[in-house]
């Protein structure tokens, strides 16, 4: 099993956020109003998430990837991920610079024009889609529709993160989108795959940390995998159960 991390999939960065928009503006507005609670899909697509980021501002973010097994799994490795805002394009928009990895592992700079949405998002899913293929098999464009829509059934809860030194109000977003699949048989013991969002709009960006875990369900082997990315200034950030 050989793992090529983002690859192509980060060249198609702004089609693949432009898809799970898509797929959130399907989505009825009603549920969880009662308890004035947010839903994933407003969190992720609904908000300006650039716009408390001036131009020449750049945020850093760490990615982190841990395995059990290298010689099944590919190799742990941590890295960099930057996201320059270049100019103000008004309304919230902005025109960006994303650098994804560094040195030997750095992919092309990507331009992107006009986002008010922070794609390292879409790096996130991009990323996730493409690991949860790698494991378990199956049809690319089935799996992506699958993980679009679990962001509709995903849990939202409040919670306290620390940035900066500071506790700060935030909201974490989990789901496990491919449990109960239909075709959950054929996903080799992997169809347990956890993803976790956390965000604020105390942040620069209002990504906090974004992790997905993995962990096979057949033994003899325990085999887990996470990848994580998390905004640089954050502590005490526990691993998702």
């Amino acid at each position: 099993m050989r793992f090529y991390g983002l690859g192509g999939a980060v060249l198609a960065v702004a089609l693949v956020f432009q898809v799970g928009v898509a797929v959130a503006a399907d989505e009825p507005k009603a549920a969880d109003a009662a308890a004035g609670q947010p839903k994933a899909t407003e969190l992720i697509f609904d908000q300006k998430h650039l716009s408390n980021v001036e131009p020449g501002k750049t945020i850093d973010y760490k990615f982190s990837r841990k395995v059990s097994d290298p010689k099944v799994l590919g190799q742990e490795f941590g890295d960099d991920i930057k996201l320059k805002v270049v100019a103000d394009k008004g309304d919230g928009n902005k025109d960006l610079e994303l650098q994804i990895y560094t040195g030997d592992r750095a992919r092309d700079l990507q331009k992107l024009e006009k986002f008010s949405i922070n794609p390292v998002f879409a790096v996130f899913f991009a990323q996730s889609v493409n690991t949860f293929n790698q494991l378990a098999g199956g049809q690319v464009n089935y799996l992506q529709n699958v993980y679009s829509n679990g962001w509709l059934k995903a849990k939202v809860e409040p919670i306290k993160v620390t940035y900066d030194g500071k506790q700060i109000d935030a909201y974490r977003i989990s789901m496990t989108p491919f449990a109960g699949d239909k075709y959950e048989s054929k996903m080799q013991g992997w169809e347990g795959a956890k993803y976790q969002l956390i965000v604020s709009k105390d942040v620069p960006g209002q990504i906090v940390d974004m992790v997905a875990s993995y962990h096979n369900r057949y033994p003899p082997a325990t085999l887990k995998l996470s990848e994580r990315t998390t905004l640089a200034g954050v502590t005490g950030l526990e691993d998702p159960q």
